[in-house]
């Protein structure tokens, strides 16, 4: 297993459900100082080999987020493994999901919403070679020692190498034998939030469909991309509207179980012009607020002007057509005419 991808299995599994900057925290320097006390640079690199060398970590936190006016708890559960696999459970008084990726298949499953898309060759090949924090950005100062859960460990003040960045103040409290992580805070002034890890488990045996989307309850979202109007055009049963005053720039074919959608992307003398069509689309307009009934060539449709933008739509045959410009009601419903 390479340095990057240890650095970034840690870093899932301990860090991911609050997505600290500490995660930067995890690495590569120089050894432990054969006298006296480590360096917190020292402590980091050992934390980092420790985590290193794990093919699979699987662990339970729980984190706290408070202010002066309220206080959250939530439990997480977590696992990761090679290459590319994570999972988290997040539960609290109000609310739980779960998240997760099976390395092709990004998804979330939440008690009123659920998403799954697949991953592309090129997100895949990027996530596998790039950490989230650079290394050389954050640096660490050993504050002493201190115990967790009635563990032994060294306390840690982490900071950014950029004085220009403004990044919350965050303490780390790592084991002094093995160099786990047993707990970390962070401070922005406002809010305070606190992870203790109550458990962790490396090289346990983790079977592949805890990182698989459940099939019972999350449907996966399928994007493809397309340079020219004929490639999007082939890709789908659909009759595509051409928007005949622009100049063509890309397509994003949408695929779900239940509908699928064209996205149409046009340059028009410099302004943005959106052609979407798309069935299944009904039943996300039926709470449309604010609509305003227009014409579009004799057609019946719908417009909504909201924040410097402007979109109508009608609906023909079972497919939604839509046209969205940055500018007017009467813009668009011109735009929509030149189709």
């Amino acid at each position: 297993m390479t340095a990057n991808t240890g650095r970034r299995l840690a870093i899932v599994a301990v860090f991911v459900t609050i997505g600290l900057l500490a995660a930067g925290a995890v690495a590569g320097v120089s050894g432990l100082s054969e006298m006296g006390q480590p360096s917190g640079d020292e402590v980091l690199d050992q934390t980092e080999q420790r985590y290193d060398v794990a093919e699979t970590i699987t662990g339970t936190a729980t984190v706290t987020v408070m202010n002066d006016s309220a206080s959250k708890t939530a439990t997480v559960e977590y696992a990761a493994a090679e290459p590319n696999k994570t999972w988290a459970a997040v539960t609290s008084e109000t609310r739980s999901y779960e998240m997760g990726t099976n390395g092709t298949v990004v998804w979330a499953v939440g008690e009123n919403r659920s998403y799954a898309r697949e991953l592309t060759a090129e997100s895949v090949a990027m996530n596998d070679s790039t950490d989230p924090v650079p290394e050389e950005n954050v640096t660490a100062t050993l504050r002493g020692t201190s115990e967790v859960n009635g563990e032994s460990t060294y306390v840690l003040d982490l900071e950014p190498t950029n004085e220009s960045i403004d990044a919350p103040n965050t303490t780390l409290w790592v084991d002094t034998e093995d160099y786990r992580v047993h707990k970390m805070t962070t401070d922005d002034g406002t809010n305070r939030t606190e992870l203790t890890v109550e458990e962790t488990n490396f090289n346990v045996s983790i079977d592949d469909s805890q990182f698989a989307p459940p099939a019972d309850r999350v449907a996966v979202t399928t994007v493809e991309t397309y340079d020219t109007y004929d490639a999007a055009q082939s890709a789908t049963d659909m009759d595509l509207p051409e928007y005949e005053n622009g100049t063509f720039e890309e397509a994003r074919y949408i695929s779900r179980p239940e509908s699928t959608a064209v996205v149409q992307q046009y340059d028009a003398d410099s302004e943005n012009v959106t052609v979407l069509s798309a069935t299944g689309a009904l039943r996300y307009l039926e709470d449309v607020e604010n609509g305003t009934a227009v014409q579009v060539n004799g057609q019946n449709a719908t417009a909504i002007e909201r924040d410097d933008r402007a979109v109508v739509y009608w609906t023909e045959d079972a497919v939604t057509t839509g046209v969205v410009v940055e500018g007017t009601t009467d813009e668009a419903v011109a735009a929509a005419e030149e189709l």
